[in-house]
């Protein structure tokens, strides 16, 4: 190859490089616009409190979470994909048929099952995908979007923002509570004596925001530091401590902000919750 080629070589080669489209650049997790906007929010009212010359409350909030049940249904890439492997394997076997054809060669043909005659064999009918509680639109149920993530979600008695994640104050009185410490008591009082496994000694994040003037005065805080802990629901079923709360639901991520009024609170904990 001459020099005159390999220069254009390699310009066809950056040509195809800049025609092709581009990764997407993962962030890390500091970088993410909703992280750097939580983040000014919280500076900014830390700059008030400490203007206000009132200390901040703390508080442990609890995300008890169900995982997903079953599988999800297959993205159209994923079905894609299945199809064309079906297709390769396919042309695979007739390549090799056609390879061995007048040779002494003999050929194990395969006799796979369907999937109706499998489950014509199974000892059970398969349940389906959706369950009484998707029909009836059960929020109290955990049965409801089974595919799915559910975190529970509680009604305090009191009208402006009422629903939650099971909070309390922090306590460091009570034998030096640690925040920890703080959310499995919240959640324990909130539920019973559910049978839950905390996924870390460390917060999922933390949000802040102000009291009105008059609970200011009341409370002599400025407002409240709330940090979310995250823990997964083994077994056992909710018995709601009715003097504090009213009723409670079991909300899929994408319903977080429906029972959200803070918009920013709302987009916060749809990022860090999972699916």
């Amino acid at each position: 190859m001459n020099v005159a080629s390999g220069a254009e070589a390699k310009a066809e080669t950056a040509g195809a490089a800049e025609s092709a489209p581009r990764r997407k650049k993962i962030l890390v997790k500091d970088k993410r616009e909703i992280i750097q906007k939580l983040r000014a929010h919280n500076e900014e009212h830390d700059k008030k409190a400490k203007a206000s010359g009132l200390e901040w409350r703390t508080v442990c909030a609890t995300v008890l979470h169900r995982y997903p049940v079953i599988t999800p249904e297959p993205e159209p890439w994923e079905v894609a994909y299945s199809k064309m492997d079906e297709e390769l394997t396919e042309f695979k076997r007739a390549w090799m048929l056609k390879q061995i054809t007048g040779t002494d060669a003999d050929f194990i043909g395969e006799a796979n099952p369907t999937y109706e005659e499998i489950i014509a064999t199974l000892p059970f009918k398969p349940a389906s995908r959706i369950t009484e509680a998707d029909k009836a639109n059960d929020m109290r149920s955990t049965e409801r979007r089974l595919s799915e993530s559910s975190f529970l979600i509680v009604k305090r008695n009191r009208e402006q923002n009422a629903w939650q994640f099971p909070q309390g104050k922090l306590l460091p009185e009570k034998d030096g509570e640690s925040l920890r410490k703080g959310a499995e008591r919240v959640i324990d009082r909130a539920v019973g004596n559910v049978n839950r496994w905390f996924i870390s000694n460390a917060p999922i994040g933390h949000i802040c925001y102000a009291y009105p003037p008059e609970m200011q005065k009341a409370r002599g805080n400025y407002g409240a530091k709330v940090y979310f802990y995250r823990c997964q629901l083994i077994a056992g079923t909710v018995k709601l401590e009715t003097r504090l709360y009213t009723d409670y639901a079991w909300v899929a991520r994408d319903e977080v902000a429906k029972y959200t009024e803070d918009p920013i609170t709302a987009e916060f904990l749809t990022a860090v919750l999972p699916y």
